[in-house]
């Protein structure tokens, strides 16, 4: 086990080991697609938690997807063995670990797969056939590139550079999800040309990286006036509790879908609206590779390393001394999000819409080819 012995040639079989977090699948698909054009002709299996998997639903770079659910199927110690019984049988002839953990690399070595590729982190070396020294920041700058230098530095890539603009889409719908779409705004009574507006106003790391609810309200009701608009609230289960409460605070009455549709249900409907104003999270990820026009209030995080790559993201922050600090939680008075002001995230979400003329009925621009 260790160092850096193996080498990866022309495999017929990849697993990938996709990370945990939505807005890190995302941005991580550029090197899943580098991945795919370097090994044209091999499968490529994605192992993926429940609440990521769906990014991955008919994606050109995936062969296959196997849904690690530790909660469930693969709960405790039987199934967790069940799950590695089953990776052994594919016989994989290399993974490439995109998640940092020290139970990934304990996983694919368990599954017996020769070549395994990871950065060495997590006390996790012993377990890497390729422990790749991860980069300092500096050295890649957005988190995208991260996942790129890992491919670059094991001699998969020649450079760390995606095959496109990392401000191309890389997410689409199907034909059957954007019917449900229609169908359901119809069940909604939202049928017809709109200006949908979305809000996604959790943020899953922590209260610092979320804007205040109540501003969230007062912006949805300024928009929905200047606009002639109607707000959808999205979110996930556990964000439902703070849609409710911007709901609660608003003068107008919105529709909240956060916590009542799976992820690619939130991507139809995400995909109708004709402005997203979001935290730094997952969903801001998934709305700018969809290509929508995007608002993304930061705080405590750093947008050079982890903002919206997206043709129509833009980013409002207010700057202050002690940001991007990374915490969970501000220890102090949340100066960074206390002083960013409706009136700053309304006159940018205005100046985008103005500056690229959404329309009632048309989207900016024609959405890129289906994946």
């Amino acid at each position: 086990m260790g160092g850096r012995g193996s080498t990866i040639e022309e495999p017929r079989k990849i697993m990938v080991r996709a990370t945990n977090w939505i807005g890190d699948v995302v941005i991580s698909l550029p090197a899943l697609e580098a991945l795919r054009a370097r090994f044209s002709d091999a499968e490529i299996t994605v192992v993926a938690k429940p609440w990521v998997s769906d990014v991955y639903h008919r994606h050109a770079a995936v062969s296959r997807l196997i849904v690690y659910d530790p909660e469930g199927e693969h709960r405790g110690r039987e199934g967790f063995a069940r799950l590695i019984r089953r990776l052994r049988d594919e016989k994989f002839d290399a993974a490439i670990l995109f998640q940092n953990a020290f139970h990934a690399a304990w996983m694919a070595w368990r599954a017996r797969i020769p070549v395994r590729i990871g950065y060495a982190r997590g006390g996790r070396r012993a377990f890497l056939s390729n422990a790749i020294e991860a980069p300092p920041p500096a050295a890649y700058g957005h988190q995208l590139y991260y996942y790129l230098h890992l491919l670059f530095r094991a001699g998969i890539l020649p450079r760390p550079e995606p095959l496109r603009p990392p401000m191309e889409t890389r997410l689409a719908l199907q034909p059957e999800e954007e019917a449900w779409a229609e169908r359901h705004l119809r069940s909604l009574t939202l049928e017809g040309p709109r200006f949908l507006i979305g809000l996604a106003p959790g943020a899953s790391y922590g209260p610092a990286k979320r804007w205040l609810p109540e501003r969230f309200a007062e912006l949805a009701d300024r928009l929905i006036v200047a606009l002639s608009a109607d707000v959808l609230i999205f979110g996930s289960q556990g964000e439902k509790q703070v849609a409710e409460q911007v709901a609660a605070e608003m003068e107008h009455t919105p529709v909240i879908v956060a916590g009542e549709t799976s992820l690619r249900q939130s991507m139809a409907l995400l995909e109708r609206c004709r402005l997203v104003v979001t935290n730094d999270s997952g969903l801001m990820h998934v709305a700018a590779a969809l290509a929508l026009p995007v608002i993304a209030v930061f705080g405590s995080t750093d947008p050079r390393a982890t903002g919206p790559f997206g043709p129509y993201a833009r980013v409002v922050q207010n700057l202050v001394p002690c940001s991007p600090c990374g915490l969970r939680s501000c220890p102090i008075d949340f100066r960074c999000m206390e002083g960013t002001s409706v009136d700053m995230v309304y006159r940018a979400a205005l100046e985008l819409v103005k500056q690229l003329d959404i329309a009632y009925d048309r989207p900016p621009q024609k959405r890129g080819k289906r994946l």
